[in-house]
């Protein structure tokens, strides 16, 4: 037997990823917005992009806030309209580049003002108050450490001992801190924080302060008898208590309104006209990309080697660009009007009606592979007639039904909470109870999983709600 070091050939085949085909997969999950950035930064790389500009104004639907949202679904919904699909919309590209909408669309972007934000707010506001230089230090660099609930959750020891600093004094400026606006910021945990707010607020109630301090995890399991017994007070005293604390902030950085508006770009639009469902991708406000006609001729023209391929590179990836966004359309378009196929009942009757869909499902009707499926509907939006919802919401789980179907799991979640709102507050409904209503109704599901969706839905067990009906009355 021979060993040792030997060259061969071998034939393979193998999947290669491109440049050109990871920016293809890259631009699928994009939302609207970001890919006009994408297109905005190729336009400023790429000397072989151009953008077409036409003055016809788009009719299209553009950038919606969150608080016009429900206005304009209640216009559109109202408008009738005898438009037909293929009049407004084409497979081949947006007909027009509205550069008046596009500038609209960026002024509402950029004319949102920039917040200040819970970093500067918190700093400013320690800027006001009487302290030393090296006290300010320590404060900038605890404000620094609050994450996004509010928290430090850092060992202070550990601090003190980085920094160099003495505990006694950082804890003095952490002391500081939680005493700004927002109140209880920079407390350790939820206990802590809502500690810091009851005493603030609330000075004199000894037995509230006692209450977060000692019996916080017992008020959270609603067991008010063992309370009652520790603080010597009644349990119509401690339902009174709690009140309280609800009106304080057990995460106090989500209380701080200093951010940039946030808006939702509708990446699609779905109008029922009849019986039809006409589709309109919201993109028209995007440049229409196009290969400056100079530099297509400079190709054909004799270039130094490291011009010619500069420009050869360039070219590819300009077409390659544009073929990719309008391949990301078509993409789009077909598992929105799949979605709508396998959701009809849905779109024409409301959440009720929803039904169990798994990107597999959907994969299989358009021969895509799954996570095509999953990077275009990603960070993507579909406004309805019941609303704005993001494409990944229609694909959920189901359970059975008595006819041997399934019924999704989001229509379950909307049926066992309205159960529980109209039940008898003086007697509850128990899991059982509502694993037998849900049989008379021809769904068959488990118990646990009815304490699971509940769970999820953030529903109290049976107990626990007779309890808090029965201190209400």
């Amino acid at each position: 037997m021979k060993l040792g070091a030997s060259l061969s050939q071998r034939q393979t085949q193998k999947l290669v990823m491109t440049q050109d085909l990871r920016q293809s997969i890259e631009l699928l999950s994009l939302s609207t917005l970001e890919l006009s950035d994408k297109i905005q930064n190729e336009l400023l790389e790429n000397p072989l992009l151009d953008e077409v500009g036409v003055d016809e104004k788009s009719k299209m639907p553009e950038l919606f806030s969150i608080d016009e949202v429900k206005r304009l679904e209640k216009l559109n919904h109202e408008k009738s309209t005898d438009v037909n699909w293929q009049d407004s919309y084409s497979l081949e590209g947006p007909r027009t580049y509205d550069t008046e909408a596009s500038d609209r669309n960026q002024k509402y972007i950029e004319s949102s003002t920039r917040g200040e934000t819970l970093e500067e707010h918190l700093l400013n506001q320690l800027r006001l108050i009487k302290l030393t230089k090296l006290e300010f230090e320590i404060g900038e660099v605890l404000i620094s450490m609050i994450d996004e609930k509010g928290f430090i959750t850092d060992d202070l020891s550990l601090v003190s001992k980085e920094m160099g600093y003495p505990e006694t004094k950082v804890r003095r400026v952490l002391q500081v801190i939680n005493e700004l606006d927002p109140i209880g910021i920079g407390a350790k945990d939820m206990q802590e924080t809502l500690l810091i707010q009851g005493r603030i607020l609330f000075p004199d109630n000894i037995v509230l302060h006692q209450l977060i301090g000692e019996f916080l995890s017992d008020l959270e399991k609603v067991d008010y008898k063992k309370i009652a017994k520790n603080l010597k007070i009644t349990e119509e005293e401690i339902l009174n208590l709690a009140r309280l604390i609800k009106k304080l902030e057990p995460y106090p950085a989500t209380t701080y309104q200093g951010r940039k508006i946030d808006y939702v770009v509708a990446d699609v639009v779905v109008k029922q006209v009849g019986n039809e469902f006409n589709i309109f991708i919201n993109d028209e406000w995007l440049p229409k990309l196009t290969i400056q006609e100079e530099y297509k001729e400079l190709l054909n023209h004799k270039l130094p080697p490291k011009e010619k391929e500069y420009f050869q590179t360039k070219y590819s990836s300009a077409q390659w660009l544009i073929r990719s966004i309008q391949q990301r359309r078509q993409t789009l378009q077909r598992v929105v009007s799949c979605i709508i196929d396998f959701q009809v009942d849905f779109f024409r009757g409301g959440i009720g009606f929803i039904k169990p869909l798994t990107l597999k499902e959907v994969a299989e009707k358009l021969n895509l592979h799954e996570s095509t499926i999953s990077r275009i509907t990603t960070n993507k939006y579909i406004q309805t007639t019941w609303g704005i919802f993001e494409l990944k919401w229609f694909f959920s789980s189901g359970v059975k039904s008595a006819e041997g179907g399934k019924e999704s799991s989001k229509k379950i979640h909307e049926i066992i909470r309205n159960l529980v709102k109209e039940e008898d507050e003086n007697n509850p409904l128990s899991d059982q109870d509502i694993v037998e209503l849900m049989e008379k109704k021809g769904i068959e599901i488990a118990r646990r999983t009815v304490a699971k969706y509940r769970k999820v839905l953030r529903i109290l067990p049976s107990n626990e709600r007779k309890r808090i009906s029965s201190l209400k009355g």
